[in-house]
């Protein structure tokens, strides 16, 4: 017999292919009758994979500024954390610097005979992850993506946010819509700006460039209180959109502290609309309006994928998306 797949167990079984995948990664969501049926219909039927094969070590590489990032990165380890130690795995993260990654140095964790598998967490240098993928260790990338690198991918539903938060303010008499992010960045900001250039169209809002804004440099952990840029880009007159949605909630805290520096009231002048919802967004004056991202759920897919993979390494690789939703607070109103 040649070789079994997902969809063959599941015929037989009389189940879906993605029962079957939950099934033989002990995953959530299926009953114990049925995946002890499909787990016995798997050996049964010569599937090649190692049912329940013990995994024991996990190894998570990241940049080493997300541990001086205390909003967003940490939520995503946490979810790999809490998924690791829920399934017995050992985890260890290593923190890559800027030398490690630009020398393309693989660490000393990145060990076929003491890991199972690697995560790489957000954007390293597509040369540096290569280099890891060639270890043929199961890799999976989380926040990320690359057409060069061929694994697994977990990262938000970006097109989507962008679609909700233009939606509402289209529907709150938003005409005239900025946009403000930098395409040099990470692959889930280029992705939210293509959408927005996308969903301004479809909805038949104008298109202004000047209020595109895609240089902004507000990096450090300072960001807040850098006001060079906005007051150089803000000029205030009637031409000047009603409504901005902004790449991530930084980006947006800035805007909106520029914004109220020059006597421009948000949202009674300007609606503001952030991706991500770190923590501070609620607290924040206005408390933000903003696209959710599940980062736990992310960084929980994300090591079920890779236990998945590691069981599983002739199955075609995942690209996953961890849906958004909007949650509506007092930085936008209703266009008059």
């Amino acid at each position: 017999m040649g070789n079994i797949r997902l969809e063959d167990i599941a015929r037989v079984v009389g189940v879906s292919k993605n029962t079957v995948s939950k099934a033989l990664r002990n995953a959530d969501g299926v009953s114990d009758e049925v995946r002890s049926k499909i787990i016995d219909t798997a050996i049964e039927m010569g599937y090649k994979r190692v049912i329940n094969k013990e995994i024991n070590n996990v190894t998570v590489l990241c940049r080493e500024d997300f541990f001086r990032e205390p909003t967003f990165w940490p939520n995503i380890l946490y979810g790999i954390e809490k998924a690791a130690r829920s399934k017995n795995i050992k985890l260890s993260t290593t923190a890559i610097d800027v030398k490690t990654e630009e020398e393309q140095v693989i660490p000393y964790t990145v060990d076929g005979k003491i890991v199972d598998g690697v995560i790489v967490v957000g954007t390293l240098n597509n040369e540096f992850i290569k280099k890891i993928k060639a270890t043929n260790i199961p890799l999976v990338v989380v926040d990320h993506y690359s057409e060069e690198i061929q694994c697994d991918y977990v990262n938000t539903a970006n097109k989507r946010g962008i679609y909700q938060a233009l939606k509402y303010l289209y529907e709150n008499g938003h005409k005239k819509i900025g946009f403000i992010g930098n395409n040099e960045w990470a692959y889930s900001f280029k992705r939210r700006y293509d959408a927005f250039m996308y969903y301004m169209k479809l909805f038949g809002l104008e298109l202004d460039n000047n209020y595109i804004w895609l240089d902004i440099k507000l990096k450090e952990v300072d960001f807040v209180d850098n006001m060079a840029y906005f007051k150089e880009k803000i000029k205030y007159n009637d031409d000047f959109p009603t409504a901005w949605v902004c790449s991530n909630d930084k980006i947006a805290f800035a805007f909106i502290k520029g914004l109220m520096d020059m006597g421009i009231n948000v949202p009674g002048d300007v609606s503001v609309i952030g991706f991500d919802n770190i923590e501070i967004a609620g607290i924040f004056h206005p408390a933000l309006t903003t696209v959710n991202v599940h980062k736990r759920a992310m960084g929980e897919k994300a090591l079920e994928q890779l236990l998945f993979r590691i069981s599983n390494k002739n199955e075609p690789y995942e690209f996953i998306e961890i849906d958004t939703n909007l949650v509506v607070r007092d930085s936008t109103k209703k266009h008059q």
